[in-house]
């Protein structure tokens, strides 16, 4: 492939990569908990490459990859930094002021984090997330007013029915995004420390974390980037194929 289109539809795949996760994240300015994305990249070592793994047919590939250093792995990576805390005033909305910690809950394939507390009932009286899946501790609320006081306590008419299992994860980077508002531990990553849950904030909700205003901003770079590029690859292309029909005129 030729050097400029290779290098033009590389950072054409780096702009839509950057795209399609910023729509992501303004699609859920407005989901309580939820944390934003970005895109990173880093140089890809030799040893990493397809190139090094055919080093008898192509004995020269580490040679020309240290003279022309620059393949790039695209990867998304989670902000968790905390979005801004808002009183709501209903019963079954709680928050957590620390970071680093998160609700623990039940799904089909195991435990599973979050940081969205703006939970609900369903008609048996489970309280689960807003995507469905339970709690863990499988609270059930019965007749009454349910709420949660600080500390993540489940009571109905002022008696105590459950607490809300909360979890210190240090190293978030160890979390991988599962859709719905929850996370899941990396393989070989070390199980997360039960806590109590003084970090529990009632009758609050922590808001995404996405700048709305950012985040159009960046979408329009990368919109303009990947366009850019596209037609940067296309006139290469049509440099090339007048060259080589000029260059067949001339042996003719």
């Amino acid at each position: 492939m030729d050097r400029g289109i290779y290098a033009a539809t590389s950072a054409g795949i780096l702009a839509d990569a950057k795209v399609e996760i910023l729509n992501n994240n303004l699609a859920n300015v407005n989901t309580p908990g939820f944390k934003r994305q970005y895109i990173t990249t880093e140089a890809e070592e030799f040893e990493r490459t397809l190139a090094s793994r055919l080093a008898d047919a192509a004995p020269f590939a580490k040679g020309d990859a240290e003279r022309t250093p620059g393949v790039e792995s695209i990867r998304a990576v989670t902000d968790f930094s905390m979005g801004s805390i808002r009183e709501t005033s209903r019963d079954l909305d709680v928050a957590l002021a620390v970071p680093d910690h998160f609700f623990v809950v039940n799904t089909a394939d195991g435990p599973r984090y979050t940081r969205a507390g703006n939970f609900s009932l369903t008609g048996e009286g489970t309280l689960v997330t807003q995507s469905g899946e339970p709690l863990a501790g499988d609270i059930t609320i019965s007749g009454g007013a349910p709420k949660i006081t600080r500390g993540g306590i489940v009571q109905v008419d002022g008696e105590t029915v459950g607490q809300l299992q909360v979890v210190q994860i240090p190293d978030t980077s160890q979390l991988v995004q599962q859709g719905g508002n929850l996370f899941k531990l990396a393989d070989g990553a070390p199980t997360p420390s039960a806590i109590d849950g003084t970090s529990v904030v009632p009758r609050s909700l922590e808001l995404s974390n996405v700048s709305a205003i950012g985040s159009m901003v960046e979408l329009i770079a990368a919109q303009r980037g990947f366009e850019m590029y596209t037609k940067t690859a296309q006139t290469i292309d049509g440099m090339n194929e007048q060259s080589i029909r000029e260059l067949g005129r001339k042996t003719q």
